[in-house]
């Protein structure tokens, strides 16, 4: 298990993951759940961030907007 959660880990916490060495199995399932939760976290409140953005501007220029970033 150890290498797999290593490797899910490596891209959020760079190359140096050599410190979960120390860890328990229970313990790096906790923090890789734990990180996955975050960034679900993030995502949502992005996404309602720049929901909110849009809203704020006038139509003709979030519809010119939204087309330039693909939405």
């Amino acid at each position: 298990m150890r290498s797999d959660v290593r490797e899910q880990l490596r891209p959020w916490l760079g190359e140096d993951v050599a410190f979960l060495e120390r860890l328990s199995d229970d313990d790096l399932a906790r923090l890789c759940d734990a990180l996955a939760t975050a960034r679900r976290g993030q995502a949502k409140a992005l996404a309602a961030a720049s929901d909110e953005a849009y809203r704020q501007m006038p139509g003709p220029l979030r519809r010119g907007i939204a087309r330039l970033v693909g939405r």
